[in-house]
């Protein structure tokens, strides 16, 4: 349901002529393929909004924005500081590459261009004026395209021309009102923001209902197990109990008997009662095993009745957490948006990543520990054997992981990367050079009883880095905050 090529024409159009001249205030990216650009002509302020996400695709002119949660995204950062104070000279729909572009410019700095690729899979750009890649939004962009910080942009691949003419015949379904003050874009908005903040927002709500509703499920079928053993308390009683009148009677019992009947006095007067027994066990023995099992079932019946406790308390908690959030109201849900930066594939427990996200040449991600036992968590439970593992030699810091794909072999460029990064994170920060050990991880061991962090390594190579100001500043300038969950 995203805009129809008719409508993102209508848009575009009336965003070149209606806001031509708009001066940029300041800018958002809240998510990876959303952006909000704030801009201002004489006497009003309005937010300029581009999404590649999907069904919700769209250049629109929005009332509001949706909240941007922790630390800036490093394309926001970008955004702020290659755009603010330039003017919009013109926007132009390139229909068969499915590709919005914006053009910025001001006197001193030149032209900017923002790009909005709607094609899948979607993202945002921001160009130099010679059409180079300051920064681009967007997972799978970079790698899908073969675009990262430095490269020549080019539009992505044409649709073909039946494809093309079949997008066409789809008529436009905005609906301008008279009076507002970008009909067609403020339509757009009406058509699809509202239907985005819904989405999003019950998206936030089924990742933050999810851990919860693994502990109702997990809990429950724990709570089942303990309270069946919390009911054998009678079994626990009647081992006593025979215990008891085989005491009595041990003079009767014989070794190799398989049962045996005995006459017990009750308040409810004498009867016969038939007792199983081990034709193993002396007479001795089977009283002592119906007292050890009276003592081993009483002693479980009152665990398992603290845990079930302990388990129901779980319960209603999870119970009360779930209700709480079927009662969150919209604007509440979009409040806590940090939760839509995890990936769909990683819903789980509330909390932060042990690792802090860069990204270097050609769009490669390398994570870098926190501290000590997020090192041990990074290089242990997050990281994959064939994924490489760099460290400063000789020097207390952070484990720096670049997770490869199976097989693949370490770009030069980007080796240089988390070397710097492995450096900046290390004792050696500050100094001029430093060695850099690397390895695949599967040849990383953990000590047994050593510190946190501490891990000892074969089969590594070694290189001395020699510091790039301008390639670490470029790498820091890309971290990705990993926004914790409350």
């Amino acid at each position: 349901m995203s805009l129809r090529p008719t409508e993102l024409e209508q848009v575009v159009v009336e965003v070149g002529e209606r806001l031509k001249g708009a001066v940029v205030q300041k800018a958002w990216c809240p998510l990876p393929r959303l952006a909000y650009v704030e801009m201002r002509i004489p006497g009003r302020s309005f937010f300029l909004c581009l999404c590649a996400e999907g069904e919700l695709s769209r250049l629109s002119v929005a009332a509001d924005r949706f909240p941007t949660p922790g630390e800036p995204a490093p394309f926001q950062r970008w955004l702020r500081q290659e755009l603010t104070g330039f003017k919009l000279r013109g926007a132009r729909w390139r229909e068969a590459e499915r590709v919005v572009e914006l053009d910025f410019h001001q006197e001193e700095e030149g032209t900017r261009r923002l790009v909005l690729e709607l094609s899948s899979p979607g993202g945002l750009v921001l160009l130099s004026e010679s059409g180079r890649v300051l920064m681009l939004s967007g997972e799978g962009l970079g790698q899908r395209r073969g675009l990262y910080p430095g490269a020549q942009w080019t539009p992505p691949e044409p649709l073909a021309p039946e494809a093309l003419e079949k997008a066409r015949q789809s008529s436009s379904r905005l609906a301008p009102v008279p009076g507002d003050f970008a009909p067609y874009a403020e339509a757009a908005e009406r058509l699809l923001g509202e239907r985005d903040r819904k989405s999003r927002a019950e998206t936030i709500r089924r990742r933050l209902a999810q851990p919860y509703r693994a502990r109702l499920k997990r809990s429950g079928r724990t709570l089942e197990k303990v309270r069946a053993e919390a009911a054998r308390g009678p079994e626990a009683e009647e081992h006593r109990r025979l215990g008891e009148l085989l005491t009595q009677n041990m003079h009767r019992l014989r070794r190799g008997a398989t049962e045996v009947t005995l006459t017990a006095y009750t308040e409810a007067g004498v009867e016969d009662v038939k007792v199983t027994l081990d034709p193993k066990r002396s007479p001795k023995e089977e009283v002592d095993w119906r007292f050890h099992q009276y003592k081993r079932l009483t002693r479980g019946v009152e665990q398992a009745r603290r845990r079930e406790a302990e388990l129901a308390r779980e319960v209603a908690h999870a119970q009360s957490a779930l209700e709480q959030l079927e009662r969150m109201d919209e604007a509440a849900l979009l409040a806590q948006a940090e939760v839509l930066h995890i990936p769909a594939g990683e819903e789980g427990p509330q909390e932060g990543r042990p690792y802090k996200e860069y990204v270097g040449h050609g769009g490669q991600r390398i994570w870098v520990g926190r501290g000590s036992e997020d090192n041990d968590a990074l290089t242990f439970k997050v990281a994959r054997p064939y994924h490489l593992w760099l460290h400063a030699r000789g020097q207390p810091g952070s484990h720096v992981v670049v997770p490869l794909g199976k097989g693949m072999e370490v770009a030069q460029e980007v080796l240089l990367d988390a070397a710097h990064l492995a450096l900046h994170h290390s004792g050696a920060k500050g100094e001029p050079r430093g060695e850099v050990s690397y390895v695949p991880v599967k040849f990383v061991r953990k000590v047994k009883g050593a510190s946190p962090g501490q891990v000892l390594y074969s089969r590594e190579k070694t290189f001395m880095v020699r510091l790039e100001p301008e390639r670490l500043e470029r790498l820091l300038k890309t971290r990705h905050a990993e926004p914790q969950l409350g």
